[in-house]
């Protein structure tokens, strides 16, 4: 039986479909708008607790610090002189080879060759670490085996020609926040003694680490103390997790004796008793040997008389 649709109902079903695929068109915008939102909302988070630039930054600024192992100190005043002026000098070459690639922007000695890095430069990098309104004297040091002469004339320092400075460099692994510092832990890895780079590293384990203590003062964070880290090498660690536990007296009084032997009290006692009786022996014999005495003595004043 065939159903013939009058014009109005054509245009009515027309109508609906129109209205459904519009319905579907919208339901797949809302989907990809929520998922957008769900997305970006994600990398948000992400980013709010990702703080490896931070401490790549931190790493940057301690460089030249870790380079030479400092003593723990409290205050910046506080830390060692020849520390300090070896930091900023190699933690400022350091960074320029990190960030610019290499020295072609700079001068060398015409007479040495030797590099020179104006004091201008060390300043700088030496604000960021302790803060704009440090100063440091700029002269010439000795150090264990080179010297790093200061110009005063072009006010630059002569970068010895070297195959290796320093004993460590540093691997930032932990930020946080404790008594109003920040406590930059920095794991110390050993460097290598190779004669195409100062900075090459035989290991990327680090054998030690420290906390640097930087306060906040105009609204960023400068370095004021160093201090030993909680943190502890994986050697360390497992070392001390495969000391073995001692055993409680009662447990080794129970071994003793599960096995026929004798407690350390038993032992004790039997050597009391043991010494007692040598002692009475000794008393006896003591008296016995008196006792003979006595009658030779009579004998020997007879014949005296």
């Amino acid at each position: 039986m065939k159903i013939e649709m009058t014009p109005e109902e054509h245009a009515r079903l027309h109508r609906r479909r129109g209205r459904q695929a519009l319905g579907l068109v919208i339901a797949v915008l809302v989907l990809i708008g929520v998922l957008t939102v769900l997305h970006a909302g994600v990398n948000a988070v992400a980013k709010l607790f990702d703080d490896t630039a931070q401490k790549q930054e931190y790493e940057d600024k301690l460089e030249g610090l870790v380079l030479f192992d400092p003593v723990p100190f409290e205050g910046i005043e506080n830390i060692d002189d020849l520390t300090l002026r070896e930091a900023a000098v190699w933690g400022c070459v350091y960074s320029i080879q990190e960030t610019q690639g290499g020295f072609d922007g700079y001068n060398t000695d015409p007479d040495t060759e030797q590099l020179l890095i104006p004091s201008v430069d060390v300043d700088a990098y030496l604000a960021k670490l302790v803060g704009p309104s440090f100063r440091m004297t700029h002269k010439t040091f000795e150090m264990e085996d080179m010297t790093v002469e200061f110009d005063d004339t072009t006010q630059c320092y002569k970068i010895p020609v070297t195959g290796s400075v320093g004993s460590y460099r540093a691997t930032v692994t932990k930020l946080f926040k404790k008594d109003g510092l920040l406590h930059v832990t920095v794991g110390y890895i050993p460097n290598q003694n190779a004669m195409d780079s100062i900075l090459t590293t035989t290991s990327d384990t680090p054998v030690k680490y420290m906390d640097y203590l930087f306060s906040r003062q105009s609204g960023s964070w400068y370095l004021t103390g160093l201090t030993e880290s909680e943190t502890k090498p994986e050697s360390t660690a497992s070392s001390t997790a495969a000391e073995p536990a001692m055993m409680a007296d009662s447990e080794v009084q129970d071994a003793i004796l599960a096995t026929g032997g004798e407690t350390p009290a038993d032992s004790d006692a039997a050597s009391s008793e043991a010494a007692a009786v040598s002692g009475e022996a000794d008393s006896t014999a003591e008296s016995e040997a008196a006792s003979d005495a006595e009658p030779q003595a009579e004998s020997a004043a007879s014949v005296a008389a």
